[in-house]
């Protein structure tokens, strides 16, 4: 083939010996193609140095093949791997990624929602904040495919990916309890958002199931992130009557709230019990190892992006909510291999 010629479409299904919807449905994923003739296919796209021009493809089909993903705070690793999970899936569809970190600013998003619609994408993936409710469906977005990750939308129609917050939560206080602990104090992020309400929910359900009754003076608010669970945790620990137990609503609270323990001089767990929702890659390799309730982040991005490319083969299809499950894993934080308390 002579350097000036651009490879087309059509030369590599002529090389391959297929036809060019072969060689579409191999690059687009869209459609079964036996092995033998996709491994053929990658050859011949190889040997050709073929590259698909994007651009031409969407002004012709009027698809952009990008999509969206908006997200409170993309140094929270709870996020990252949603987000690595949703990059996956959308390389293999031959999508590119737009990735919009909100801070949990209700006008940031919005920006974010113009901008991918100015944008033309196909698609959008996002945790909304908590007011955002009050604005989604007005804004003019018929034409955006949508899916939410952490924050439930499924009540307006808008498929979901969450976890089980509230079971998740439950299992870690009743093991607290389970080790003598009746002072139970919970360090939360804000009010208003799906993750928030479910695991207060999980909180007081497991102390009410118990017999403890439920103590605001315990129970701290504050911005999920690592000074966040700083100033939550000095709130909780410098009460005359301080908690004997700590859980976390998030991973990267509770490194602060270690800080806020280190600056008390207390220890862990010998004078604290530490729990908290997420575990992360750094927290088996924490001295001591804390104990976590382990949520799938990888799997819930994976999800996500399955849901919004059905979306956009089915406009019309029923909303789906996807809740996958956690489970706690019990290391040194919690005080287990503690003896039991009296």
């Amino acid at each position: 083939m002579s350097a000036d010629h651009s490879v087309t479409i059509k030369d590599v299904a002529s090389h391959a010996s297929v036809s060019v919807a072969t060689v579409s449905a191999v690059m687009n994923g869209n459609k079964y193609v036996s092995p033998e003739l996709a491994q053929r296919v990658r050859e011949s796209i190889a040997t050709l140095g073929y590259k698909r021009n994007s651009f031409a493809r969407g002004l012709k089909t009027q698809i952009s093949y990008s999509i969206g993903l908006i997200v409170p705070d993309i140094t929270n690793p709870f996020f990252t791997n949603i987000a690595r999970g949703v990059e996956d899936v959308a390389n293999a569809h031959n999508y590119s990624l737009i990735l919009g970190n909100t801070d949990e600013d209700p006008e940031k998003e919005k920006k974010y929602l113009h901008l991918l619609e100015s944008k033309q994408a196909d698609g959008l993936i996002i945790a909304v904040t908590a007011r955002s409710r009050e604005y989604l469906q007005e804004l003019p977005l018929r034409d955006l495919a949508l899916v939410s990750v952490d924050r439930s939308l499924f009540d307006l129609g808008i498929d979901t990916v969450m976890v089980e917050n509230r079971e998740g939560t439950r299992s870690a206080i009743e093991h607290f309890i389970a080790l003598g602990h009746r002072r139970i104090g919970l360090v939360t992020g804000l009010r208003g958002i799906a993750p928030t309400e479910e695991r207060l929910a999980g909180y007081t359900e497991a102390l009410e199931k118990h017999g403890i009754p439920i103590d605001p003076a315990l129970i701290a608010m504050t911005y999920a992130r690592i000074d966040g669970g700083e100033q939550g945790a000095m709130q909780l620990l410098t009460l005359q009557d301080r908690p004997t137990a700590l859980f976390l609503m998030d991973g990267t609270m509770t490194i602060g709230a270690l800080q806020a323990v280190a600056r008390l001089g207390l220890r862990c767990p010998e004078d604290l019990a530490i729990a908290c929702f997420d575990d992360f890659t750094w927290a088996p390799v924490m001295r001591p190892h804390l104990t976590v309730v382990d949520q799938p982040t990888y799997e819930i991005g994976q999800q996500a992006a399955h849901l919004l490319f059905e979306r956009l083969l089915n406009r019309k299809k029923n909303p789906r909510e996807i809740r996958l499950q956690t489970h706690l894993i019990v290391r040194e934080t919690c005080g287990s291999q503690l003896p039991i308390k009296e």
